[in-house]
């Protein structure tokens, strides 16, 4: 029996899909070794970190964030497409987690926790679904706009759920941002000062870090620098909050509770999850992409995404995605395989095993500080506004999301964005602009005839509708050329009709289409058409229009199309009345 080398597998499609980290392997060297294994370990000092701070973000206890980044992050990078992305818990994921589950279950408890790890699951599935099916263009209906409001509402959001840890005050859970901001500002003054001071040492060290280096652990040296005194002082029996005993030892396997009830009401928020952690994919995705020449295959992603949930389910790891930060540092360290992940991975293992002891004695407020600064980079006000001056309907929706994620649920916000988004979507094709063309015989060009205010051929109105023509915006679009015909004082021969911009008709389209022919019949004026793309003369010739019209009436090329419809023009007009020598047939009657 033949053995199965890596060149079988990378030239075997199915195989390559089950399995598309092994070819990876193929040329590997001590050299990549050793760059993979220093970038893995660096994005572990990062990761540990972080990974605990929005385990608390997500209401669930610090260790928890561990074990997130056991075994996702492992499984993620051997079966996504990309090689150097690292997979872990991200700061808007945490967040959403936190406002789904908060109604449901005291965050903290087992009851809470278990059903994270069943959101987890279900977002595995979606992720999976969509994977699976080959669904990944699903990602499209998620604009910029709505994903840009979200995120910086979610950056004020997130800071607002840590002040309380900040301050070393108690406030009561709530489901929205102002009653919690509410009970903040009246709890201001029991603020216990030691808890606040480690948080602002906390943010000093991060701010140093980051001045002396970008890729610097920072995150990593604040806990260690506020732990240390913390330890030697005894400052944890003094008020200042601390994580607690935290258990050691490796995730244990548990399948999740899989509750059919409670997943129908947690079916929506956990399609919201997926879709909303997978554009911080998609866009490290991007990133690196265009500086390593790989290749996204979205539905790779949202495979490997999908298992990472589904099997770090099993293993308690709340729902996790592609961390843009995490990535970079990993990408900029040198990594050239998933064995960075590998490597990152032991190093929560590491962790795991023998520092817990080390962590119980964390302080929260540090935590909180950690967080804080790693979501307000994703606070930008200015993106609202550039948007609106760049495009009002994208200002629109980014101003919209912002103020609905503030003002009510994150997740609900981002798919009244997605909304708005078709909506305004629509509402452009719906009213396509109409665009009337003419030559200028100084230039020897066809140009814009209504932004260079040149006339047009008396006898001849091109116009040029600049989108497809459906029955949303069939009839507008008629309406529109009649009206263009209307505003046309001179007697009219010919209305030609440039399709060059129509990928696309549908039968009310060409419905309206008679309707305007036999309206121009009634006026004696005659229709052709310049430029029409296949798959609208394959409709055009099923609907029988072109025969109607005639077959002789569809040109492809502007100078036949003139010459054609000079031929039937009005001689003695273009002779003794009209003004202007637009065309080089104008030369042989004037």
């Amino acid at each position: 029996m033949k053995e199965l080398t890596l060149k079988d597998i990378s030239e075997n499609r199915l195989a390559f899909r089950l399995l598309p980290f092994l070819p990876w392997l193929k040329g590997y060297n001590r050299t990549k070794f050793r760059r993979d294994l220093g970038a893995g370990l660096t994005v572990a000092a990062v990761l540990i970190p972080q990974a605990m701070a929005y385990a608390t973000l997500a209401g669930l206890p610090p260790v928890y964030g561990l074990y997130a980044a056991v075994v996702a992050p492992l499984v993620a990078s051997m079966w996504g497409s990309l090689q150097q992305l690292i997979t872990g818990p991200i700061a808007v994921a945490s967040l959403l987690v936190l406002t789904t589950l908060t109604p449901l279950a005291e965050p903290g408890t087992a009851r809470y926790i278990e059903l994270a790890l069943l959101l987890a699951f279900m977002v595995g599935m979606v992720y999976l679904a969509i994977g699976v099916f080959r669904l990944g263009a699903v990602m499209s209906f998620i604009s910029h706009s709505t994903v840009r409001g979200f995120t910086s509402a979610a950056a004020l959001i997130i800071c607002a759920t840590q002040l309380p840890s900040l301050l070393g005050i108690s406030v009561h859970r709530h489901e929205y941002l102002f009653p919690m901001l509410y009970d903040i500002v009246t709890g201001l003054p029991a603020t216990h000062v030691p808890t606040l001071a480690v948080g602002l040492l906390a943010f000093a060290i991060i701010f140093v870090a980051k001045k002396y280096h970008a890729a610097f652990p920072g995150g990593l040296a604040a806990l260690i620098l506020t732990t240390i005194p913390l330890v030697l002082f005894e400052w944890h029996e003094k008020g200042i909050a601390v994580i607690g005993p935290t258990p050691p030892g490796l995730p244990p396997f548990q399948v999740p509770a899989l509750d059919f009830n409670m997943m129908s009401v947690l079916l929506g928020s956990a399609i919201v999850l997926a879709l909303v952690s997978f554009t911080q994919t998609y866009s490290v995705g991007k990133a690196i992409t265009s500086a390593t020449n790989q290749r996204v295959d979205v539905n790779q992603e949202f495979v490997g995404q999908g298992l990472a949930n589904l099997v770090g389910s099993f293993f308690q790891s709340f729902p996790v995605s592609g961390s843009f930060s995490l990535t970079v540092i990993n990408f900029t360290s040198g990594a050239r395989t998933w064995v960075s992940s590998v490597a990152a991975t032991l190093g929560v293992i590491v962790a795991l095993l023998f520092l817990t002891p080390f962590i119980a004695y964390i302080p929260k407020a540090a935590l909180s500080a950690l967080v804080i600064s790693a979501v307000m980079l994703l606070f930008n006000p200015g993106q609202i506004f550039s948007l609106w001056k760049k495009n009002r309907h994208d200002g629109i929706v980014t101003f919209t999301v912002f103020a609905l994620a503030l003002l009510t649920k994150p997740d609900y916000a981002l798919l009244i964005g997605v909304v708005l988004s078709l909506v305004l979507f629509l509402w452009k094709t719906m009213h396509p602009r109409i665009v009337r063309i003419t030559k200028d015989p100084e230039l020897n060009m066809f140009l814009n005839a209504d932004v260079s205010k040149k006339p047009n051929c008396p006898q001849i109105l091109e116009l040029r509708p600049d989108n497809c023509i459906f029955f949303g915006n069939a009839e507008y679009t008629m309406e529109q050329l009649l009206n263009r015909v209307d505003q046309q004082k001179t007697p009219l021969k010919f209305l030609l009709l440039d399709f060059e911009s129509i990928a696309f008709i549908d039968i009310s389209g060409v419905d309206e289409l008679f309707g305007l022919l036999d309206e121009l019949k009634a006026r004696k004026i005659e229709m052709a058409f310049l430029y029409v793309h296949l798959p609208v003369r394959t409709v055009l010739e099923s609907t029988n229009f072109l025969y109607v019209v005639g077959p002789d009436r569809m040109l492809d090329k502007m100078g036949d199309a003139i010459a054609y419809l000079f031929e039937r023009l009005d001689h003695g007009y273009c002779r003794d009345v009209c003004p202007y020598k637009l065309f080089h047939e104008c030369s042989t009657v004037k």
